[in-house]
């Protein structure tokens, strides 16, 4: 995926396990440190909120009826439910050669490296140019397709973000593999009005069950995180 890695891959883990890892790996980084990718998955599914996101947002008896986890990201953003995905981490140094001097240039030479994984597997893939500020304050996540998201025929497919400190970053993001991610509406206490059920969320987004013409379970999550690596 980039050049000069030091790369681990997990496998499933908790939510708190997960977030926690990435917050320890970004704490303990220096500038000049080798280029950190990280890959992981989740178990059991959970929800994770944006580091400033409200716990007002969410219906904790629901979510814990579904037996799903639910733990704040060290970055920003809204809420995700982490359910059919592989998930990566990127933990490196900003400014350098590499990530370049701006969030806008780290974002630009990871997603470069996400659209050739995409390719590889023969999805053609754009990133997004933006959304509206009414979507951006938003509690969904994959509700629409934010700056410096990925695409697939105007359908979500990985969404991300990014905490800066000290001249190193965290970026981690969702790619879809199926679209159990839409039931985070019955996870949400107040979910949009313009959403009447999880369809509704589906229609924005794709996943790569659907692009390769496999289903979720029928993915095989080692040459993804082989070829997520490469």
């Amino acid at each position: 995926m980039l050049k000069r890695l030091r790369v681990f891959i997990d496998g499933p883990r908790t939510g708190r396990e997960n977030m926690a890892i990435d917050a320890r790996l970004l704490e303990r980084h220096a500038p000049g440190d080798p280029t950190i990718l990280r890959i992981y998955r989740w178990s059991p599914p959970a929800v994770s909120s944006g580091y400033h996101q409200p716990d007002a947002d969410f219906d904790l008896d629901r979510i814990a009826a579904r037996g799903y986890d639910l733990v704040k990201r060290p970055t920003g953003g809204r809420a995700i439910l982490h359910a059919e995905e592989l998930t990566y981490a990127v933990v490196g140094t900003s400014p350098s050669a590499l990530f370049g001097e701006t969030l806008h240039d780290s974002y630009r030479t990871i997603n470069d490296a996400l659209l050739a994984f995409l390719g590889d597997l023969g999805v053609a893939a754009d990133i997004s140019g933006g959304e509206s500020l009414a979507e951006a304050r938003g509690s969904i996540c994959f509700r629409s397709a934010g700056r410096h998201e990925i695409t697939v025929g105007g359908l979500k497919l990985i969404g991300s973000a990014q905490r800066r400190r000290e001249g190193v970053f965290l970026q981690h993001g969702s790619i879809l593999t199926g679209p159990a991610h839409a039931d985070l509406l019955n996870c949400l206490a107040a979910p949009p009005p313009q959403y009447r059920s999880t369809a509704d969320l589906e229609a924005e987004t794709t996943h790569l069950g659907s692009l390769l013409g496999l289903a979720p379970r029928d993915l095989d999550y080692g040459k993804l995180e082989d070829g997520l690596e490469a």
